[in-house]
């Protein structure tokens, strides 16, 4: 946000102020004040047993690393329905049985942009039915102990509580 040179608004000059998680782009010209807020995403821990379901991204940021179903939310949709459409859209296959996992902090990639994943547990009816969109190019189901490294900060957060959360059943 500190590329930002001018209000949206407006069109006057912008100052940024802040650092870390305080930083706000403000217009002097008409008040217009933007903070640097996370963008929601959604993470879908699809579990069948001890093993969790990752694709390969095919797409940046991150192509060819590990990642969940999931995505950026639109601001029409509960993270619940995020997660159900981009199930529907990435394996093509519904999600059952969502149980919040938690929420977790990241930035994507390196575009900067600050995001908080909202997790949830998962189930497909038939791991032999998923056909991947575009954007992954391929799938493979991994066991909670043996994890390859992800894409995003909060996938691994996510990834972690799972594998703590089943350890102790």
């Amino acid at each position: 946000m500190r590329d930002w040179k001018y209000c949206p608004m407006c069109g006057s000059a912008l100052s940024c102020s802040g650092s870390g998680r305080e930083i706000r782009a403000a217009c002097a010209g008409c008040g217009f004040v933007k903070y640097d807020n996370p963008l929601p995403t959604t993470i879908g821990l699809v579990v069948r047993g001890s093993r969790v379901l990752l694709l390969r991204r095919a797409i940046e940021p991150e192509i060819g690393q590990w990642d969940t179903v999931g995505g950026f939310m639109s601001g029409d949709e509960t993270a619940e329905d995020c997660l159900r459409r981009e199930a529907r859209e990435e394996i093509g296959l519904e999600v059952d049985g969502l149980s919040f996992v938690g929420s977790f902090s990241s930035i994507y990639g390196d575009t900067g942009l600050h995001t908080i994943g909202l997790a949830f547990r998962c189930s497909i009816a038939d791991e032999h039915a998923i056909e991947l969109s575009g954007e992954n190019s391929e799938y493979r189901w991994f066991d909670l102990g043996d994890l390859p490294d992800v894409a995003f900060d909060d996938v691994r957060k996510a990834l972690v509580e799972l594998r703590s959360a089943h350890a102790s059943h």
